[in-house]
């Protein structure tokens, strides 16, 4: 009974907007906002895929991942949330998953997208130079800081998120960042963890080496701003990239896995890559970046794809997340021709996109994705 008033509702819905489209435009989308990643990355794909004079409806979880972030979505043009919007949604997906008057999962995740082709269009806030100085000094960090990140699973623990798909794979230890903490404090930049600090987390690292959130008071603002002001970010595969995704910020991609086409195409311009290594138990050697990019792997597995096919997830090591670093520094300084590195990168790119030109194009070339060059040059066996 509850399924067919669904679908008699979504029936009514869809005549009514057919007749309202004459006047006014209307899109319904769902956005997933108790994970940071969804909540960003889905919204700036939303607001992309529908004219200026489109009005966006959008419905949302109960649980929101960062409600500063949330509200400025909120105060987009032509952009209305309310978690009503659900029941509108859902009742035009029952009858007719690719209706025009929904934005569908398939429109803005998971696959291969040229969204960042396009400059965003959320009108994000702004600081100014005596406000950023004035908040920065509050809380004794340096004009000159750089954001890290590593995943784990207390968030999601923590947060009964919980959604039964296997994802520790895209886990590292935040001490793994140890050499660049070190190397950027002596380089005289503050050092900023992203994200939610827990006790059960196993610092070798000292607490006073880098600010976290124990420091702002879980302040959602401030993790914006931190974000949006570093001079990059260094990020693994966690949904905390959706921020630097929608600020088009330029970041280290350390840890990469799986290594896939649709994560790259979301990689920020300018971006460095470090994909985790794969071994191979049975025929003992490493995957090339070719055999590593085919494995069969899905989002929604319950087990862990790379122990059921008999294969050991490597994670990139301080030194290696470090030679990243030292290489992004350089580019910021101009100081990073290399025709050999340059070559490398051309075989990476056609290993992993069978030659797919426009593809290699849209990441090579139009958003200047690079993978580390120290990281290539030493593992040229995986080309």
């Amino acid at each position: 009974m509850k399924s067919f008033f669904l679908y008699f509702f979504g029936v009514v819905t869809i005549l009514i907007l057919d007749i309202s489209k004459y006047f006014v435009r209307i899109k319904f989308c769902h956005i997933y906002s108790s994970r940071i990643g969804h909540l960003t990355i889905n919204f700036d794909s939303a607001i992309l895929s529908v004219p200026e004079n489109t009005f966006l409806l959008c419905s949302y979880e109960k649980k929101v991942s960062n409600k500063f972030v949330l509200n400025i979505f909120k105060n987009q043009k032509n952009v209305f949330f309310s978690k009503f919007f659900k029941y509108f949604y859902n009742s035009i997906l029952t009858v007719n998953p690719n209706s025009n008057y929904i934005i569908s999962w398939k429109e803005y995740g998971p696959l291969f997208s040229y969204k960042l082709k396009f400059k965003s269009r959320i009108k994000l806030p702004s600081y100014s130079d005596i406000e950023l100085e004035k908040i920065l000094s509050k809380y004794n960090i340096k004009k000159n800081f750089v954001c890290l990140h590593a995943r784990n699973n207390l968030y999601m623990q923590k947060h009964g998120l919980d959604d039964k798909n296997f994802h520790d794979f895209r886990n590292f230890d935040f001490n793994d960042y140890s050499l660049v903490i070190q190397y950027l404090k002596n380089n005289s930049n503050s050092v900023i963890k992203l994200g939610e600090t827990f006790r059960e987390e196993n610092f070798k690292i000292s607490e006073n080496s880098f600010f976290s959130s124990k420091n702002f008071n879980s302040n959602e603002e401030i993790d914006y701003l931190l974000n949006a002001y570093s001079r990059y970010n260094i990020i693994g595969n966690s949904g905390i990239v959706g921020i630097s995704y929608i600020l088009r910020k330029k970041i280290i991609y350390a840890n990469l896995i799986p290594l896939k086409l649709s994560n790259l195409s979301y990689c920020s311009p300018g971006s460095i890559i470090l994909p985790k290594k794969i071994f191979d138990n049975q025929k003992d050697r490493f995957l090339t970046f070719e055999e590593n990019i085919k494995i069969d792997f899905s989002i929604h597995s319950e087990s862990d794809p790379y122990l059921k096919n008999n294969l050991s997830v490597i994670n990139n090591s301080p030194q290696e997340i470090l030679d990243a670093v030292i290489e992004m520094e350089e580019r910021l300084e101009g100081n990073n021709n290399n025709n050999d590195s340059e070559k490398l990168n051309d075989q990476f790119w056609k290993s992993i996109t069978n030659n797919n030109q426009e593809k290699i194009n849209f990441l090579k070339n139009e958003l200047k994705l690079s993978v580390s060059n120290k990281f290539l040059k030493d593992n040229q066996n995986l080309l």
